[in-house]
């Protein structure tokens, strides 16, 4: 009997959400107005909020909750996850943050609150870091799950994507004029 055994699969889960967007842009640039400064970690350009407070933002997380379940149903966790910190990223034309992971945390999320065309994807790395030297786009005849080094997401309004904080990614340069503007948060294992 032949098999295919998956060893190293990594989930990323997707779903749109149905939340006043409206409301989080005014949040935005009202926590902006509040710390025009901000901080720096992996954007290049932009601008990040320090981390926030829950009760402003409850609305949005009462939505996230229940997918943040179903994603972590998948790894077996033995207590449930919660909230660690979260933080508003506001990207102007030609700013992005590099490539990074998030540390100190399980899983991480990024809300997508405003997405102009042409914004900037988000991309995912694969992390069997050597498959760029050893699969040759020659020669395969379409990439999927077993032979792509990066995969890229387009950044929509409304949509939630989840993942293992550990997994390396980054976001494309904006080629807006128009602000793109994102919520991401970091879990952890409740004690």
């Amino acid at each position: 009997m032949s098999q295919t055994i998956e060893l190293f699969s990594t989930p990323i889960y997707i779903t749109q959400l149905h939340v006043d967007t409206d409301k989080l842009i005014k949040l935005a640039y009202q926590e902006k107005e509040k710390d025009p400064a901000g901080r720096i970690i992996t954007n290049s350009g932009g601008y990040q909020t320090h981390d926030l407070n829950y009760k402003d933002y409850k609305f949005l997380f009462d939505e996230i909750t229940p997918h943040i379940k179903k994603f972590a149903e998948q790894f077996n966790y033995k207590s449930s996850l919660g909230l660690s910190n979260f933080w508003i990223n506001i990207n102007k034309n030609r700013d992005y943050n590099s490539l990074h992971v998030h540390t100190n945390s399980v899983f991480s999320g990024v809300f997508y609150i405003k997405t102009p065309e042409k914004c900037g994807n988000i991309v995912f790395k694969n992390p069997f870091t050597y498959l760029d030297f050893i699969v040759d786009p020659e020669k395969v005849n379409e990439k999927n799950k077993y032979n792509r080094s990066q995969c890229f997401f387009k950044t929509e309004s409304k949509f939630l994507i989840l993942f293992p904080s550990w997994l390396e990614h980054c976001v494309e340069p904006s080629s807006s004029n128009e602000d793109r503007i994102s919520l991401s948060f970091n879990l952890n294992p409740s004690s």
